[in-house]
């Protein structure tokens, strides 16, 4: 069930903290939280953690509380410094550019555009370039990105804003904007939850930063103007195939249009590619390119075809000649035009090679796995990674990392057509329902490692920790579109189960909106099939990301819908959980007896039901509750109960949990030895059981106790080993951790 983050922000030390001063200058200023949150941008909810300490203070939301409240620098002053040449910064620097084009030709007009663009300092410089596709739009934008790089110090974002994907929509400016916060250094659970505060929050942290922002395949003007930084020296990039007019209008936007190569670059182009052949054959090789319209695309794809296998330049250009239907339409039509292109790459490949490409047009998603290449073939691994790698090589595929690779949209639709019409109705359905399988049985694995508590199983062998984690992080981007293409084919059954497996993923990484669009088609998959328990489940993941956005109010309803649905289906279980999430709810609104209500509720349904991994889990909530109200009493009871509950069925994982909870309780309350004793214990079980989190936050927080005892090498050696296990984990408290040992040094050198 749902555990709130973890702040390790609470203060022993008797001195002033951020916390306090803002709530007192807020006062002061006769500033209620829900006033100083309109004007940050800041939820009120993050604002009453920050002012209780329990959670620390950035130095983007210091200086907005700063410049609400005109404490003339005196709340800044309070948020600790990097010294000047320290590695440690307080905001990160992102370098999000994908890598630069292997071979560029040309473009000497447009290059120098981008220049005179971006070189106007008084302002923002935004740039849109547009044209067909398949003419060298993003290859232009990542060529003249990486040559500039040196011009924009404090970072390079890039997104793929989907504007013609063939199997997603388009993407939310609130989806891109969450990427973008986070790479610039929040956590996701930091996140607000509005598009219009995310914008204003990223206008805010981008303020007197020099960034270039690289906006790939725009569908509208108003999808980029929330993407917009605002500020004067940045430069935004964008690419789309329609002409954003409203960017002119109304953002001053500059646009290029890009068209196909002239004679003389397309040449130049072929003659890199392919050598010496081309003078060989310059009558063969001018035929060629004026075959493929001299559009880049169809130039490279003609030019590797002839390098990488033994076809002349004569025989290629015959080839051409021969589909004059389609060669007319490369000179009219869009989308013909990439078809004719792609056609004679398709029919020179051997038979399985062909067969996989075929495939991978029914793939959810733009890049796919090894594995699940070989899911969707019936295949074994090595035999599609030896495919995949031959469609690399023509080009009809391109590698994006270890073990994947990844299709151009075009290039996918292309590749769905020709399964339509080769491959029967039956296959195509058998090959989607393995791969929506693989992605089922897989997910299911990954979420048995990633809670050790669950009971082991015989049926599969389960992965280890790390790779379950580095799984889901790597598919994360897919999930929506595996589940939505689960739901479109008619089988909602997937759909569900998908979805229900990758609840401890989204618990543990908290990615707010994937989770939120995942969850939502989760729901719609279980109106079809008309189970009311499905639906709550996917009500109380829903629940759980409204409480994570800021929303209490709309996850306390998600959490009683789902209640009502559970009425008459005897799911006490099920029911209890409900109660914890409302119980959640409660305690973000600040309703501390009608959340102690409803957590002890839970707690004794699941005490009823003999379940007692989730009454500790109730208890360990209760424990979290009242350390937050400084009932430490109520608190150390509960840990302990909790505590005695794990050891009796040997749950190490709540056993350590339940540990780290009364270590934090006597942390709170100032009773330092005992904080000691408990975590240490703690961070001993948690070894045990390989509860790699669970050692990173109790490092942490032996680190804090440590160190109002006044032994910070210890205390810089716990965080050390928390940070790299964050690290090795893609935490987003890994940048939390590192701050607070940049800390140290900083006090260490006073």
């Amino acid at each position: 069930m749902y555990r709130k983050h973890e702040t390790q922000g609470t203060k022993v030390e008797k001195r002033k903290t951020f916390g306090t001063e803002l709530r007192d200058v807020r006062i002061a200023r006769g500033f209620s939280l829900t006033e100083l949150a309109a004007r940050t941008h800041y939820s009120r909810a993050h604002l009453a953690n920050v002012e209780h300490g329990r959670r620390a203070a950035t130095t983007e939301l210091a200086q907005a509380c700063d410049t609400a409240l005109e404490a003339g620098g005196e709340l800044l002053a309070l948020i600790p410094r990097p010294r000047q040449g320290d590695s440690e910064t307080a905001v990160t620097r992102p370098a999000q550019l994908p890598a630069a084009p292997g071979r560029f030709v040309g473009r000497s007009a447009q290059l120098s555009a981008l220049n005179a663009v971006s070189g106007q300092a008084d302002r923002l410089s935004i740039a849109t370039v547009h044209g067909p596709p398949g003419v060298g739009k993003t290859t232009l934008a990542l060529y003249w990105a990486h040559r500039e790089i040196d011009r924009f110090p404090d970072g390079q974002l890039f997104a793929d804003l989907r504007g013609h994907s063939a199997h997603q929509s388009p993407a939310s400016p609130a989806e891109i904007l969450e990427d973008f916060l986070t790479s610039l250094g929040l956590t996701p659970a930091d996140v607000p939850s509005s598009e219009e505060k995310r914008a204003a929050l990223f206008r805010t942290m981008t303020h007197n930063r020099r960034i270039l922002v690289v906006l790939d395949n725009a569908v509208s003007s108003d999808q980029v103007r929330p993407l917009l930084p605002g500020a004067a020296g940045s430069t935004v990039l964008v690419t789309s195939r329609v002409m954003l007019t409203g960017l002119v209008v109304r953002a001053g936007a500059t646009q290029l249009a890009l068209a196909p190569f002239d004679a003389d670059d397309s040449l130049r182009f072929l003659r890199e590619v392919v050598g010496p052949r081309v003078d060989d054959e310059p009558e063969a090789a001018q035929a060629v390119l004026d075959r493929c319209g001299h559009l880049p695309l169809a130039v490279a794809v003609a030019a590797e075809r002839i390098a990488a296998h033994p076809v002349r330049l004569s025989e290629l250009a015959d080839d051409l000649a021969e589909e004059r239907q389609r060669l007319a339409a490369l000179a009219s039509d869009e989308d013909a035009d990439v078809r004719a292109v792609f056609s004679w790459s398709y029919r020179a490949l051997p038979t399985a090679a062909a067969r996989m490409f075929r495939l991978l047009g029914l793939h959810p998603g733009k890049e796919i796995s090894v594995s699940a290449a070989a899911a969707l073939a019936d295949t074994q691994s090595d035999q599609a990674s030896h495919l995949l790698r031959a469609l690399a090589m023509c080009h009809l595929v391109e590698e994006a990392g270890r073990g994947h690779f990844w299709l151009h949209d075009l290039l996918r639709v292309y590749a769905s057509e020709q399964a339509l019409a080769v491959d029967a109705p039956e296959d195509i359905e058998r090959a989607r329902v393995r791969e929506l399988s693989w992605y089922l049985h897989t997910a299911v694995d990954a979420g048995r490692a990633l809670e050790p508590f669950r009971p082991p199983t015989t049926e599969t062998t389960v992965p280890g920790y790390a790779d379950a984690f580095a799984w889901c992080e790597q598919e994360l981007a897919s999930f929506p579109s595996v589940v939505g293409l689960a739901l479109k084919v008619g089988h909602p059954d997937l759909a569900c189960r998908i979805s229900q497996a990758l609840f401890s993923y989204f618990h543990l990484r908290k990615p707010w909106t994937i989770w939120e669009r995942t969850y939502h088609l989760g729901l719609e998959a279980t109106s079809k099939l008309g189970d009311p328990c499905l639906q709550a489940d996917m009500l109380t993941g829903l629940g759980l990301v409204e409480l994570g956005l800021g929303k209490p109010e709309s996850g306390r309803q998600a959490f009683s819908r789902a209640l009502v649905l559970l009425e008459n289906e005897g799911e006490p279980t099920r029911s209890a959980w409900c109660h914890i999430g409302i119980g959640l709810a409660h305690a973000d609104m600040e309703d501390v007896s009608m959340a102690r209500r409803a957590l002890e509720r839970g707690m004794v349904i699941h005490r009823d039901q003999n379940d007692q991994h989730a009454e500790s889990v109730a208890l360990v909530h209760l424990a979290d509750l009242c350390r937050g109200e400084k009932h430490t009493e109520d608190a150390l009871l509960y840990a302990g109960r909790a505590l005695s509950l794990c050891r009796s069925i040997d749950d190490k994982y709540g056993e350590g949990l339940s540990l780290y909870q009364l270590g934090m309780t006597y942390l709170a309350a100032n009773m330092l030895d005992d904080a000691l004793r408990e975590l240490e214990e703690a961070l001993s079980v948690q070894r045990a059981a390989h509860d790699d989190k669970g050692q990173a936050d109790t490092l942490w927080a032996l680190a804090q106790t440590l160190t109002a005892r006044g032994d910070s090498a210890m205390a810089r050696s716990r965080l050390e080993e928390a940070a790299s296990i964050f690290e090795r984990r893609g935490d987003p408290a890994e940048a939390a951790v590192r701050a607070s040992i940049a800390n140290l040094k900083d006090g260490a050198a006073k």
